[in-house]
């Protein structure tokens, strides 16, 4: 976890503020030194530039997404109790109104310029190849009978998403309660489950 100190997080908190609100274009370091309250000395001390302090939240977003990284698939363990802990940890995260507002400043600069689409990529292509690592070891295991281990990777993730991150970040739904997120993890978990495990 990147450590800040108290005037760097000012500032990132600050230009987190603004490119959410005005796009990274529009968004000037003047009005960064302002809303975070430091001199333009101290801005340019720790952020060079506006891209500096872009590539600062996605630091962060990478963080947030990191522990999903961590969560290992556990051979000879009961299959859907497992993938209910992976689904529980991921759709906490997708529906963390901090995340939903790092990931749209991050998908805005994307869709804008397809040569900072390529540099976000590259940035997160180890997430992305990480968190099908758990879905290749199921498949080693025998949990996805016949199904291709990517193919389940991306089915799954994009069905958590379309229930949670989707309605937030682009539709600007409310987050889902509790208790709708409990069943929407079970009723995945166990379409999931039946599909790739049938005779189960």
């Amino acid at each position: 976890m990147t450590q800040l100190s108290a005037k760097q997080q000012a500032i990132v908190s600050a230009a987190i503020e603004q490119f959410a609100l005005n796009g990274l274009q529009a968004t000037t370091m003047e009005a960064i030194c302002q809303k975070a309250e430091v001199s333009k000395r101290t801005l340019y001390k720790h952020y060079p530039n506006k891209e500096a302090l872009f590539d600062a939240v996605v630091i962060l977003l990478i963080e947030r997404i990191e522990p999903l990284t961590a969560i290992q698939f556990i051979p000879n363990y009961d299959f859907e109790v497992q993938l209910k802990h992976l689904a529980s940890s991921v759709v906490s995260l997708l529906s963390d109104p901090d995340y939903i507002r790092l990931s749209r400043i991050v998908m805005i600069e994307s869709m804008r310029s397809e040569a900072q689409a390529q540099r976000l990529n590259e940035k997160f292509s180890h997430c992305e190849q990480s968190m099908v690592v758990w879905f290749e070891e199921a498949a080693h295991a025998g949990c996805l009978g016949d199904h291709d281990a990517h193919f389940a990777a991306a089915f799954f993730w994009g069905g958590l998403k379309r229930l949670t991150f989707w309605e937030m970040a682009i539709r600007w739904q409310p987050p889902v309660d509790e208790e709708q997120l409990e069943s929407f993890i079970e009723q995945a978990c166990r379409l999931f489950c039946n599909g790739v495990s049938p005779h189960q």
